[in-house]
C-alpha cells in the first residue's frame, strides 16, 4: 500500500471512531435528557392530580375534567378505571411531527413511570392511572441526534476531503523530486525543483538544486581532467612512438645488415641461419611499423577525416582481403583535429578489436550527419564478447573516454553476431554551448 492510501486510511479511521464516539455522546445526552425531562414532567403532573383531588369532589364529571387537563401532554397519559377494571376515561398523547423510530425509543427510553391513585367516591370508587410515555420525548431526541450525526458526517467527510487533497498535493512535489533524480542519474544535471506544496518541502528543493548545481560543477571539471589527461596521453604515445622508431629501429636495421652479410659466408648452415634472423628482423620491423601506426599522431587527418578512414580500411584489407569492408560516409559539419582524431581512434579502436577477437566475415562503418555534430556506427558479424571471453578492456574504455571528454555520448550493443559501437560527437559549437551552459 503507498503512503498515500496508508496516510487516508489512518485519517479515515480516526475520522470514523471520532464518529463513533460523537454518536454515542449524542445518544447518552438525549437518553439523559429524555430521562430527565420524563421524571420532571411526571413528578408535578402528580403533585398537581393529588392537590386537585383533596378538595371536595363528589362527582365523576370532576375526574373527567381532571383527566382532559392532561389531555395532550408530551410525555404523559392518565387513565380513569371502574370498579369492574374498566376504563371510562383516557387521555390523549401529543403526537411528534416524525416520530423516531422504534429502535432509537427503545434505547433512549428510561424505565417506565406509573401510580394509581385511588378514588373512594361513595357508590362510584374509581381509580387514576397516571403512566409515562417516552414516545414524543424520543421523537423529539430522533430530531436533534439525527441533525448532530449528520452534521458530524458531514465535517468528516470534508475533512478527509480536505485531506485528500493537500496531501496530494504535497505528494506531487516527492513525484517531481523523484523525476529528478531520475534525471540526475541519467547525467542531467539541468533538472531544477521549485519549492512547491509548503514551506515545509523548500528545503528539500534547495538541497536537491544545490546537489544538481554542484554535480554539474563537477561533471564540467572532470571533463576537463578527461581533455587534460588524453593530452597527455597522446603526448606519451608520440613520445613512445618517437622512442620506438629511433632506438628499436636502427637495432633492427642492424640486424638485417649483419643477416645480409652472414648470409654470404660460406657455410650453408649460417646461411640458412642468416635468411632465419633476416626474416624475423622483418617481421619484427613490420610489426613495429603497425605499432608505430596507432602511436603516432593520424598524418592522414590534414586531408580530411574520410580520406584517413579509407586509408585506414585500406590497410586492413591488404591484411585480411577475406573480409569484406563495407564504408558510408555522408556528414557535413566541419570538425576540429581533437574530434576528428577521436573519431578516427574509435574506428581505428573498434577495427583492430574485431579483427583481433571477433574474426568477423564483414565490418561496417557509418559515418552520418547528427543534430550536435558527427553519429559514429561500427559493426561487425563476428563472434563478439559473449564467445571470445574477451571483456572491456582498455581499448574500449579507451574509446569512451574520449568520447565523453567531448560531451559526447558513447554505447556498446551486443548483436547476434557480433557487436555494434555507437558514438555521437558533438560539433564545435554545440559543445562549447553544452560546456557554457553546464559552467
Amino acid at each position: 500500500m503507498s503512503l498515500k492510501l496508508r496516510l487516508m486510511a489512518s485519517i479515515a479511521a480516526s475520522l470514523l471512531l471520532t464518529l463513533l464516539l460523537g454518536g454515542a455522546a449524542l445518544f447518552w445526552q438525549a437518553r439523559s435528557a429524555a430521562q430527565n425531562e420524563i421524571e420532571a414532567s411526571f413528578r408535578v403532573t402528580e403533585q398537581a392530580i393529588r392537590v386537585t383531588l383533596q378538595g371536595d369532589v363528589q362527582h365523576k364529571v370532576t375526574f373527567r375534567q381532571v383527566i382532559g387537563s392532561i389531555d395532550g401532554h408530551r410525555n404523559l397519559r392518565a387513565y380513569l378505571y371502574n370498579e369492574k377494571n374498566q376504563v371510562i376515561a383516557a387521555s390523549r398523547l401529543g403526537q411528534a411531527a416524525v416520530p423516531a423510530p422504534g429502535w432509537f425509543t427503545a434505547m433512549i427510553a428510561p424505565e417506565p413511570m406509573a401510580v394509581r391513585i385511588p378514588l373512594p367516591l361513595p357508590g362510584f370508587p374509581c381509580t387514576l392511572l397516571l403512566k409515562s410515555d417516552p414516545a414524543n420525548q424520543a421523537a423529539q431526541a430522533w430530531q436533534f441526534v439525527r441533525d448532530a450525526f449528520a452534521a458530524m458526517l458531514l465535517f468528516c467527510a470534508i475533512a478527509l476531503v480536505s485531506v485528500w487533497l493537500i496531501v496530494e498535493h504535497s505528494l506531487r512535489f516527492f513525484a517531481r523530486f523523484q523525476s529528478g533524480l531520475r534525471n540526475i542519474a541519467e547525467r542531467d544535471y539541468e533538472a531544477r525543483l521549485t519549492p512547491e506544496g509548503g514551506p515545509d518541502f523548500a528545503p528539500l528543493a534547495e538541497g536537491f538544486n544545490h546537489m544538481a548545481e554542484r554535480l554539474a560543477v563537477y561533471r564540467y571539471k572532470n571533463r576537463r581532467l578527461q581533455e587534460q589527461i588524453l593530452s597527455l596521453q597522446d603526448e606519451e604515445r608520440a613520445e613512445i612512438a618517437r622512442d620506438l622508431h629511433d632506438e628499436v629501429g636502427p637495432y633492427l636495421f642492424a640486424i638485417q645488415v649483419d643477416a645480409d652479410r652472414l648470409a654470404k659466408s660460406g657455410n650453408e648452415q649460417a646461411r640458412e641461419r642468416a635468411g632465419s634472423i633476416r626474416e624475423a628482423a622483418m617481421h619484427i620491423q613490420q610489426h613495429v611499423k603497425n605499432i608505430l601506426r596507432q602511436l603516432r599522431p593520424v598524418s592522414g587527418l590534414d586531408f580530411g577525416l574520410e580520406t584517413a578512414i579509407d586509408d585506414l580500411i585500406a590497410f586492413w584489407k591488404r591484411r585480411h582481403p577475406e573480409i569484406r569492408f563495407e564504408r558510408q560516409i555522408a556528414f557535413g559539419p566541419k570538425l576540429d583535429r581533437r574530434r576528428e582524431e577521436a573519431a578516427y581512434r574509435i574506428v581505428q579502436e573498434s577495427i583492430s578489436n574485431a579483427l583481433r577477437h571477433g574474426h568477423p566475415r564483414t565490418i561496417r562503418v557509418q559515418l552520418a550527419e547528427h543534430e550536435d555534430g558527427l553519429s559514429l556506427v561500427i559493426e561487425d558479424d563476428g563472434n563478439g564478447f559473449a564467445e571470445t571471453g574477451h571483456t572491456r578492456g582498455m581499448g574500449l574504455k579507451g574509446m569512451a573516454e574520449r568520447v565523453h571528454a567531448l560531451n559526447g555520448q558513447f554505447t556498446l550493443e551486443h548483436l547476434t553476431p557480433g557487436v555494434r559501437i555507437r558514438a555521437v560527437l558533438p560539433g564545435t559549437e554545440a559543445r562549447q554551448t553544452r560546456e557554457l551552459e553546464e559552467a
